[in-house]
């Protein structure tokens, strides 16, 4: 991090000042990514999951309360558990709150004449037990040969007749009945267990028993066993399958229908939009204070033909639905939408934003969403201009990287590894200066050529834990298929065991940095361990020490002896390329403890050995999230700060506010203005081969910094 002395003489106020200054954007065209109103386009969602009593509401006020927050489509309840609107279908079960009524018919017609968009939620996973008994065939059934019924509503089997037939009749009704702009499906795939928390197992009903043998040969297993069985993994890949098919046919079904509808759900087959949420938890001591950004940017950085849409559940918790999640982690879940660029959701169970029990956040939902909507031409058409990639499937491993490069403030994406090789990235890989593999223990052979070549051409990547050592479907293959790591293809494993180490030499330190290094010679490595061997030019780092004496106190000590040769990092260049492979999962290390070591180890392998330059400098404190983004119409950039202070534990405070923060950087265009959004500002600014300098002298909750060209 880049003290604040080194960039603050260069960073003085003109002498002009910031000042209070309105930005006209008028002259700003910011085009359209693909002419959908929905994929890098701005819009503001609220989704109110309706319970049926909620029929009985106050049909204009819900509908003021949208204008009011301003919303720019609404998701609300149409079918599937409950119709809320009149069905003539036998087997669709009607509101018996509605009366003669059409809750859905009032709404549509209400909304849309101010303007706002509706997006029809389904939930086929369950059927009303009424309905259910006339079809046990639909059913899932336990792994104890039961049905499982939870509040009247039975579980339905995604190979049940159901979900493969009776679905469409709804969804045909309903589309040719009410002009939806977009449909949302909840609670997808294979549902195995209730809303209480427990497991029923794999279903076993006929349908799922015929299906899996004629796809596999194999009967139908009670229970999953180790990745290393092959009737684990032939399920495993089944239900990838035949989940894909259902929606893949469900989305064509619809497209036939109305070809203009948004499909949104979570997955990426048969949609438009892919569903994540951001959301609490009771059981949880601390939430993950960067859920927001790591479902945005998992779209946005891995496809080109899907818009991300995030949910923000403003619940505490599936059994609390009507006590909001910490308003102060709200505003950090949604701030985060905003300033990477994506499109905004806000859930609550219930009617109106204002009849919602607890309404402590609505000011600054309204507030947030007023600002989005004030400046919605700087969050259309706009892309990161990020150097630097995650790729990775192994969560927590994934997002300890996250956590070390947001409070370094390297600006990054996020790319799934299913994406890897094809053609739906928004951005090619040779894009990216470094790519990071955050243990991807499974990779195809066109995953492992697509990083092989990336760095045989010039590339430079750091790779964590077991990557490519198992197959696609996850069957462990017990070798290191990536070529450009520089060690051997076989290796032995150390399974995770206390008060193991990585020793350090006065060889390591000059080569990952004297100062960096000069304050500890060990490590601390919880971890599944990689025994690896480097090969030709490789250079391997750090010894690991097996597990030593951890007491009682007299007997704490190791001696040289015990010190292996296995390295805890190899660096190795590969073609034109670079590349540090960190065999244990150094990611998981800092996601649970936030240790300095480790985010200095990973670090040193960042700027160290792959020199890998910092496209922003700031002596802004690690609690202070930054983002960088640009039109692609040529238009402008602005760079986002957000102010991550306040927690303390499980609680989540009002932000601290935060002064002179100096920040330089490499902007995209030619800059001729600069303004503090959020302040309301113009910033005095210098630029200097390349760089742009200047000030953000208070920061509140976040700040926008808008540069404007020509």
């Amino acid at each position: 991090m880049i003290l604040a002395g080194m960039i603050l003489a260069s960073c003085q106020d003109t002498g002009s000042g910031s000042q209070n200054a309105s930005v006209d954007l008028s002259n700003i065209d910011p085009g359209s990514y693909d002419g959908t109103w929905w994929n890098r386009e701005p819009y503001r969602l609220v989704q109110t999951n309706l319970p049926e009593i909620e029929a009985l509401m106050d049909r204009e006020a819900y509908v003021q309360s949208m204008v009011d927050a301003n919303a720019t489509i609404v998701l609300l309840n149409v079918g599937g558990i409950v119709a809320n609107y009149p069905t003539k279908l036998p087997f669709h079960y009607t509101n018996p709150f509605m009366g003669d009524g059409d809750l859905v018919g009032d709404l549509v017609k209400g909304l849309n004449a101010k303007g706002i968009k509706v997006m029809a939620r389904f939930d086929f996973s369950k059927i009303n037990e009424t309905l259910a008994a006339q079809k046990p065939e639909w059913l899932y059934v336990s792994a104890a040969g039961q049905n499982v019924n939870y509040n009247g509503q039975v579980h339905t089997c995604i190979n049940g007749g159901y979900q493969q037939e009776y679905v469409f009749d709804i969804l045909t009704e309903a589309l040719l009945t009410y002009p939806f702009d977009g449909i949302f499906f909840n609670m997808i795939g294979y549902q195995t267990s209730d809303y209480s928390g427990n497991q029923y197992g794999i279903c076993q009903c006929a349908n799922c028993k015929r299906r899996f043998y004629e796809m596999t040969g194999y009967q139908l297993p009670a229970r999953l066993g180790g990745m290393d069985d092959p009737v684990t993994l032939a399920y495993n890949n089944f239900r990838n399958v035949t989940s894909r098919e259902l929606f893949n046919k469900i989305g064509e079904h619809i497209k036939t229908v109305r070809p203009d509808i948004m499909i949104n759900t979570y997955t990426d087959a048969g949609v438009d939009m892919i569903a994540s949420e951001s959301n609490s938890e009771f059981t949880r001591v601390n939430e993950w204070n960067y859920s927001a950004t790591d479902n945005v940017k998992r779209v946005l950085g891995s496809y080109k033909d899907r818009s991300p849409g995030n949910l923000l559940i403003y619940f505490q918790a599936i059994s609390y639905r009507h006590v909001g999640t910490s308003p102060n982690l709200a505003r950090v879940w949604m701030l985060e939408h905003i300033l990477h660029g994506a499109p905004l959701g806000f859930v609550v169970t219930g009617g109106t934003l204002v009849t919602y029990e607890d309404r402590i956040f609505m000011p600054e939902l309204n507030r947030y969403y007023g600002f989005h909507k004030q400046y919605e031409k700087l969050f259309t058409n706009v892309q990161s201009v990020n150097k630097v990639a995650i790729i990775g499937d192994s969560r927590n491993e994934y997002q300890g990287i996250m956590k070390i490069l947001t409070e370094e403030h390297i600006m990054y994406d996020i790319i799934q590894p299913s994406v890897i090789g094809t053609e739906r990235l928004p951005r090619k890989l040779e894009d990216y200066e470094v790519l990071i593999l955050a243990e991807i223990t499974r990779m195809n052979e066109s995953q492992i050529n697509a990083i092989d070549t990336y760095v045989q051409n010039g590339g430079k990547i750091i790779t964590t834990g077991f990557t490519s050592t198992s197959d696609e479907l996850g069957a462990p293959l017990n070798e290191i298929r990536l070529k450009s790591l520089g060690v051997r293809s076989d290796y032995e494993r150390f399974a995770r065991e206390g008060s193991t180490y990585l020793k350090i030499s006065d060889n390591d330190k000059q080569a990952l940095g004297q100062n960096e290094f000069k304050d500890f010679s060990i490590m601390l490595m919880f971890s599944d361990f990689m025994k690896v061997q480097p090969t030709g030019n490789a250079t391997g780092y750090l010894n690991f020490l097996p597990a030593t004496m951890f007491g009682p106190p007299e007997k704490c000590y190791f001696t040289d002896d015990q010190i292996t040769d296995f390295p805890g990092l190899v660096y190795n260049t590969y073609g034109q390329g670079k590349s540090v492979f960190i065999p244990w999962r150094i990611g998981d290390q800092y996601r649970a403890k936030g240790h300095y070591m480790h985010r200095t180890l990973f670090m040193a392998g960042l700027q160290k050995l792959l020199n890998v330059e910092r496209t922003l400098q700031t002596n802004a404190s690690p609690l202070i999230e930054m983002t960088h983004l640009a039109n692609l119409n040529g238009q402008f950039e602005w760079l986002g700060l957000i102010n991550h202070t306040g927690e303390m534990g499980g609680s989540y405070l009002e932000p601290v506010a935060i002064h002179d923060i100096n920040i330089r950087f490499k902007p995209v265009g030619s800059v001729k203005k600069m303004y503090l959004l959020n302040s309301g500002k113009s910033l005095p600014f210098k630029q200097s081969g390349g760089w742009i300098e200047c000030t953000v002298q208070k920061l509140d909750d976040f700040e926008m910094i808008l540069c404007l060209y020509e």
